[in-house]
This record gives C-alpha cells, sequence and structure tokens, in this order.
C-alpha cells in the first residue's frame, strides 16, 4: 500500500512539474534552475529553485535532509518504502520539491509577510551539509564499489551564479535553512553575503542545527572535502557554535543573528543516538540530553554572540509516545511557521519583526523546564 501511495504521489508531481528557468523569470513565479555540471549524490544533474518577488527582499533558503558521516551512512539514503535506517536525501528527493513551496515561509497567504520577497531555494541532495567538493568512495551492502557525490557547496555556488543574474541587490537579506539545512546556513552565510556586497540589512537563522560529534573537522576535510575555510573553523564537537563563532569573527555587528529550535528536538536526539551508541534511534535519554546541549549552546552563544536572539519551542513530535518527551524538527518550512506557540507568539511573527529590527528571545524559560 505504502509503495502504491508513493507511486501515486510521483505521478501527481509529474503532472504538476515546476516550469524550468529559461529567459527572463515573471515575478512570483516559481522555476526550476539548472545548474550546469552539479550532480547529485548518485550523479543524477542537480537543480534549486528561484521566485523573483515584487519586494526588495531576499530569501536564501537552504533544504535540510539528513547527513552522511562514513561508508556505513553513506550506503543508506533514504528511501520511503524500504525500511531499517536511512541517513540522508539523495537525488530521489529532488522532484518532491516542486510541493514544497506552499508551507511555511513560503507560503503565498496574504497574512504572510515574507510571501513577495524574492527565494533562492538550495536543494539538497548531498549528505555533507552543503558543504562538500568531492566523491566518497565506499563498498554498497551487496559488496560493489559506489561512490557518494558531496558536492553540496559546488552545487550551491553554482545555483547562486544562476539565480543572481536575475535579482537586484536587496534591501534586506534573510539567510536561513532547516536541520541540515541549518548548518549549510550557518557554514555559508558570509559566502552568501558575498554575492550582495552593498546589502547592508543580514540576517541568519539557523532552524535546528545541533549535533555534537569530536569528529566534525576530519569528515568535513576528509569525507565531504570542503574547503579548507570551512573546515578549518571546527575545532570542537559543535560544529553550528564554531561556524557562528566564524561568522561573527569575521562580520561582528553587521549581521543580524537568530536561532530556532525546538527543545528536545526528537530527529537530533535519534541521530545523536546513532552518534553516540551506533544505532538510529529515538530515546528519552537523548530527548533529554538534547535539551540539556541546547541550553549549554544557547548560554555559549549568548555569551559570545552579543544580541544573538533565540526562538525556543516545545511543540510534541506527532505520532511519538509522549513518554519519550520529544519535540518537533524544525519549524520555519512548516504550517506550524505561521501558528503561535505556547509563548504566544508564532515563528512568523517572530522573525519578521527580527529582520526589522525588533529581535526579543522567545521560549528561553523551557531550557529550565
Amino acid at each position: 500500500m505504502l509503495d502504491n501511495n508513493i507511486e501515486a504521489y510521483k505521478k501527481y508531481l509529474q503532472e504538476h512539474q515546476l516550469p524550468v528557468l529559461e529567459g527572463v523569470p515573471d515575478p512570483g513565479k516559481w522555476y526550476r534552475v539548472p545548474v550546469p555540471g552539479a550532480t547529485c549524490a548518485g550523479g543524477s544533474p542537480y537543480w534549486g529553485y528561484l521566485r523573483k518577488g515584487t519586494e526588495s527582499g531576499l530569501i536564501v533558503f537552504f533544504l535540510g535532509g539528513g547527513v552522511s558521516l562514513n561508508a556505513y551512512t553513506a550506503a543508506r539514503p533514504t528511501r520511503l518504502s524500504v525500511p531499517g535506517e536511512n541517513f540522508y536525501f539523495d537525488e530521489n528527493s529532488l522532484p518532491f520539491n516542486d510541493a514544497a513551496f506552499d508551507r511555511g515561509i513560503f507560503d503565498d497567504a496574504p497574512e504572510n509577510p515574507f510571501r513577495n520577497w524574492s527565494c533562492i531555494f538550495v536543494s539538497y541532495a548531498t549528505g555533507d551539509f552543503h558543504v562538500g567538493n568531492g566523491d566518497y568512495h565506499y563498498t554498497a551492502p551487496d559488496g560493489s564499489p559506489a561512490v557518494l557525490h558531496h558536492h553540496g557547496y559546488t552545487n550551491y555556488s553554482g545555483l547562486m551564479e544562476q539565480a543572481v543574474k536575475h535579482l537586484s541587490t536587496p534591501a534586506k537579506l534573510l539567510i536561513t535553512g532547516t536541520s541540515g539545512g541549518a548548518f549549510g546556513a550557518s557554514a555559508l552565510a558570509s559566502d552568501v553575503m558575498s554575492y550582495f556586497p552593498n546589502c547592508r540589512d543580514v540576517t541568519v537563522c539557523p532552524d535546528s542545527a545541533l549535533l555534537l560529534y569530536d569528529q566534525w573537522n576530519t569528515i568535513a576535510q576528509n569525507v565531504w572535502q570542503s574547503n579548507e575555510k570551512i573546515w578549518k573553523q571546527l575545532q570542537g564537537p559543535n560544529i553550528t557554535l564554531d561556524w557562528l563563532r566564524a561568522l561573527y569573527a569575521e562580520k561582528g555587528d553587521g549581521v543580524r543573528y537568530l536561532y530556532v529550535n525546538s527543545i528536545r528536538d526528537s530527529a537530533f536526539a535519534m541521530y545523536q543516538h546513532y552518534i553516540d551508541r551506533g544505532t538510529m534511534e529515538i530515546t528519552r535519554e537523548h530527548c533529554l540530553k538534547f535539551q540539556k546541549d541546547l541550553k549549554e549552546m544557547v548560554d555559549t552563544l549568548k555569551n559570545e554572540i552579543p544580541g544573538i536572539s533565540f526562538f525556543l519551542f516545545e511543540n510534541p513530535t506527532e505520532n511519538l509516545q509522549p513518554e519519550l518527551m520529544g519535540t518537533m524538527h524544525t519549524l520555519i518550512h512548516d504550517p506550524e511557521f505561521s501558528r503561535p506557540v505556547k509563548g504566544g507568539i508564532s515563528l512568523r511573527d517572530w522573525l519578521w519583526s527580527a529582520v526589522n529590527d525588533t529581535v526579543s528571545d522567545v521560549g528561553m524559560e523551557l531550557l529550565d523546564a
């Protein structure tokens, strides 16, 4: 039954495929943007998306979708109809992105203040937090040789080169992303800014980017083959903390810094369980551990980046046993984006106020609950 549902959805997507950008884009319309020479994890052609808005704001959004750390994870991309452990989206996920623009920050509802902004949507199909530049060779489960094309940075930069041809310098620039894309937004914010050197109003807002691992430097350098600037910034187990530190060291108060997360993120608790214990499981222990790790991260960022603001929430994970205490994963690209959380404010309204220079913290008390 699941296979039938997936095939029906694929057929629907084929019938409603977004147009490929050729020539000048019509304002307010989404387009696929092919990137010459760009490849997904398995070698298939890569594309991102562009919407040219009617207002002077620009969103550069990095999509998430897991991560690959080693040969074991490389051999297990996500397959919706295949049970068992899976770690990252590859090219099989790309067509599904055509249906991604009716919710969250991309919703064209009249009450969404971002609806008329331009958007560059950086698709994710490489398992490398958008920062890879190399090919990782491994052995597939059947014993055959295989390769994962960690070309995330190559794909992103090629997409930017195509997209900026159609955009003028924005008055406001919001660099954001969810999950794997939130790591990418943290790592590549300065790079994004280099495409718009005359923009003086920049907000960086990762939505959910906390995984602790003492091998990040080695992985970025040897598995993903990232640029030296990217991997040299990684000194400790918190990859996002290191990248945001580096951004602040370079840009200082020239950037508005925000961070979004639920307090016991069940998706990251599951990945952290793999890093710590070797299996993908959601446990109460790791959900509570995430809350402790998040508090430490928030306290450190508050001390090191003056003016950084947080939006923390505790929406429970749908269909997860309540006793596990897990909370939902990401909010910016979710229908919940526009709905008030427990504190009475929605992420949409908080983020809109922040990009217009009224920053505040939401949900800080949840860290001690």
